[in-house]
């Protein structure tokens, strides 16, 4: 980076490189309190940890050489060169500057900028806390004699040579001191080791530290900026990506900040004119007589406890239920007898078919409004405990209602999945990449001005915000309403997907994994049409990518089998493994493979740690291999590489 470029760094993707770190002044990195300062290795050499195996192995080879050979002069001498060397590498990382002292408001703030190397510099006592006070200068005195006084090498030492406690100690002392020094710089290494060997995790969404710094400025009025922090925050969440601890804690801060901005419900949106304007309608304690005026809702952000239903508001609530990954996982609609506990709760809670798969907000007023108070009567009989959580909820034109769930999915299936087609080339696919980014930037907005005519369908029903209408036809060919048809598709394709993959058996056991070869012929041409319909109508060409060849789409499966498979305990305790899924890219003549953990119960997020088990699996063959994605744990491989690459894969695993 230039040294006049200063590069402000906002990610949820944890553990950050030490290099960002310890980048002096020029890389900014805003870190939560999920990260500890002294969990993070101090600057140095090899902060990327790609040197570790080499550097240990070689300094063991000196190490047992200098034991094994210690008759020998020659032999001896060669070995303290070596150390001398090492030594000399290591006295350059204790140079470093001395570590800043803390102020009161960094201790206790969250959000703390990294951007100046003396933040986390090298201090020699925080590496050897095991060494004393007082004897660390001795050692340091004992090792620049032992570099310049040849009867060091036959384990000699004179009394004016060492500050040492006493005679009897000499012989004892100069090994010791020797092993120290490998021992602390063998540390420092095993340190850089765990932190990035301990797999990657997530921390706070950046939408979320965004909208703080913009709170601490004159910003914190802004409504359209609170909602981004929302969807953001539940973005994160509904992709497990965020725990449920800090789902919590965040979802409680930003309801706050939603009751201080839009106070409103309060007063039912009903407030006085005289209050607006200032004035004071009465005196001397007599009752006042005020105007009420009623001021629309149209873009207020508020709070409420939603079901964990996949776009109640845009479709119907049969399929809402059917297509959500909680019910159908928890149900375990895949099955006959499950399929009949499904059908059975909506008989039970009095709900027709034909006013189910009505669209929800047709539905009869009154099946609607006791739809809560029927969930929680027949939730815990069916297994749905935890059928509700924290939503947020935006009013948008015509007195329609957006959830943040809602815009999360839109918007992904937006930015994944252009609405034409993928060109030939790299450049043509990179200007699809593009055109993808913006129509989902746009359809975050509440309300976009584009030129209307230039393009087909802007002025349609849900192109955004300001013209969506809760159980429309979402008409428009790009914008909001696309992507929520599109993300409904999407949902489909995956459950469909994974019943298929589990049906066929295609799912294979190995002794450390499970993974599965997700193909074209597995997805049925007419879930591909539907999904990737557009307004060019070339739905049906053939020469379409996988629905699952992005990293996202991949993983949201993969997440959905851990969910089923758990459920109905055929993956859980002792046959719990992870999970490996491989997805055709036709066009590159490639594969997509993406490493997920298995978690323990819904919501938990254990560390991936397939980020550095495919980057040693790709080091170790020859092959085309790119790492490319956000995430450490996607990789993609040459097609012809896949059946090598996994056999590796599980050859390494054998060794670990």
């Amino acid at each position: 980076v230039n040294d006049n470029v200063k590069v402000y760094v906002m990610d949820c993707r944890r553990p950050v490189h030490l290099a960002n770190v310890h980048s002096a002044e020029s890389i900014v990195v805003f870190l939560d309190n999920k990260v500890d300062d002294e969990e993070i290795p101090s600057d140095g050499e090899n902060l990327s940890g790609d040197e570790l195996s080499e550097s240990s192995s070689s300094s063991s080879s000196d190490e047992d050489d200098s034991e094994e050979d210690d008759e020998d002069e020659e032999e001896d001498k060669d070995g303290s060169d070596d150390e001398e060397e090492e030594e000399a590498d290591f006295d350059d990382v204790e140079g470093s500057a001395p570590e800043k002292e803390k102020t009161s408001s960094q201790e206790g703030d969250p959000l703390v900028a990294k951007g100046s190397i003396q933040d986390q510099a090298y201090d020699g006592e925080d590496e050897n806390d095991d060494n004393d006070d007082d004897e660390e200068p001795v050692e340091r005195s004992s090792k620049r004699q032992k570099t310049e006084d040849s009867d060091d090498l036959d384990g000699k030492h004179d009394d004016a040579d060492v500050d040492k406690p006493g005679d009897d100690d000499v012989h004892d002392y100069e090994p010791s001191h020797r092993m120290s020094q490998r021992e602390l710089h063998k540390q420092r290494y095993e340190r850089i080791t765990k932190y990035y060997e301990e797999g990657s995790f997530y921390g706070i969404p950046a939408s979320f530290v965004a909208y703080e710094l913009a709170r601490k400025f004159r910003y914190k009025e802004q409504g359209e900026l609170l909602w981004l922090a929302c969807v953001g925050v539940t973005d994160a969440y509904i992709h497990a990506r965020l725990e449920k601890c800090d789902w919590a804690t965040l979802s409680k801060t930003l309801m706050d900040y939603c009751t201080g901005l839009f106070p409103k419900d309060r007063n039912h949106g009903k407030v006085n004119a005289e209050d607006l304007l200032g004035k004071d309608n009465g005196s001397n304690g007599a009752q006042q007589i005020k105007t009420e005026i009623q001021l629309s809702d149209n873009g207020r952000v508020f709070s409420e406890q939603d079901y964990r239903f996949f776009l109640l508001r845009h479709s119907s609530l049969l399929d809402s239920m059917l297509y959500s990954d909680y019910v159908y996982s928890k149900l375990r609609i895949n099955t006959k007898k499950g399929e009949q506990k499904f059908m059975e709760m909506l008989a039970k809670m009095g709900y027709p078919l034909d006013e189910c798969r009505q669209p929800f907000c047709f539905m009869k007023a009154n099946l609607r409004r006791y739809l809560n108070d029927k969930l929680e009567n027949y939730a815990m009989e069916y297994n749905l405990e935890n059928l509700r959580f924290t939503s947020f909820i935006r009013k948008t034109g015509y007195s329609s209602s957006l959830s943040a769930a809602d815009t999360s999915y839109a918007v992904t299936a937006l930015l994944e999945y252009g609405t034409s087609d993928a060109g030939e080339t790299e450049d043509e696919g990179n200007a699809v990449s593009v055109e993808a980014f913006n129509n989902a930037y746009d359809a975050l907005g509440s309300h976009s001005y584009p030129m209307r005519g230039l393009l087909n369908g802007l002025g349609n029903e849900g192109y955004d915000a300001s013209n969506l209408v809760n159980g429309g036809n979402l008409s428009a060919n790009i914008g909001l309403g696309a992507g929520l048809r599109r993300a409904m598709a999407l949902q489909k394709s995956i459950i469909q997907t994974a019943v298929g993959l589990m049906e066929r058996g295609s799912i294979a056991l190995l002794r450390h994994f499970r993974y599965a070869h997700v193909t074209s012929s597995i997805v049925a041409d007419t879930q591909r049409a539907n999904f990737l319909q557009s307004s060019n109508n070339n739905a049906g060409n053939e020469k379409r990518g996988h629905i699952f060849s992005k990293p996202l789409a991949l993983t949201r499966l993969a997440h959905f089998l851990m969910n089923l498979n758990r459920e109905n305990g055929k993956w859980a305790g002792a046959k719990a493994r992870p999970l490996v899924l491989i997805a055709d890219k036709p066009k590159g003549d490639t594969c997509l493979i993406v490493g997920y953990e298995h978690p323990e119960s819904y919501g938990d997020l254990p560390k991936n740690t397939f980020g550095k088990k495919f980057e040693r699996t790709a080091s170790s063959m020859k092959g085309s291999f790119k790492f490319d994605s956000f995430d450490s744990n996607v990789v993609e491989v040459n097609a012809g590489d896949v059946q090598r690459f996994m056999e590796q894969l599980h050859y390494f695993l054998d060794t670990v």
